[in-house]
């Protein structure tokens, strides 16, 4: 039979379990920083998923208005270039006529954290043979903001 004498012992000292403690709370940390930083980047996906969904829309509609009546798409535009506030849902009975120009100023899209503008550019005061759109999604996440945008051309058919 084993007699535990006065230098023996059978448990964790203190500073053994302070030691451990210590050690499992900065994984913990950690792993709930890695936690918080992959959910961010999920987030910040899912609306540049969105965003991009928004400048496709308008692409779409423009290349209707465009084969519609290229008189009117063109005189939408200037050389200078013509910025449109976009946001509203686009649907098929929106034509250019019911476009708003200037910067937009106020969110309208779905959730409203977006802002889209269109710039339209064309090559002559009269008579345009090309109009450049660029169309942008904007929107501020945590201070930072995103944007997502694509340039297009047109031109008159021949």
């Amino acid at each position: 039979m084993l007699i535990p004498s006065s230098r023996t012992s059978f448990g964790f000292s203190m500073i053994e379990v302070i030691v451990f403690i210590g050690i499992m709370s900065m994984v913990l940390t950690a792993a709930l920083g890695f936690t918080i930083k992959m959910i961010k980047t999920v987030r910040v996906n899912e609306h540049r998923l969105r965003a991009t969904h928004y400048v496709e829309e308008v692409i779409e509609w423009l290349n209707g208005e465009r084969e519609a009546d290229w008189v009117v798409f063109e005189s939408f535009a200037s050389t200078s270039g013509k910025t449109y506030c976009i946001n509203q849902p686009q649907t098929i009975n929106t034509t250019m006529a019911l476009l708003s120009s200037g910067v937009c100023t106020s969110n309208g899209l779905t959730p409203a954290i977006y802002k889209r503008q269109l710039i339209l550019t064309k090559d002559a005061l009269s008579n345009a043979t090309r109009v450049n759109a660029t169309v942008q999604v904007t929107w501020v996440e945590e201070g930072v903001q995103y944007v997502e945008q694509i340039q297009t051309g047109y031109s008159v058919w021949e």
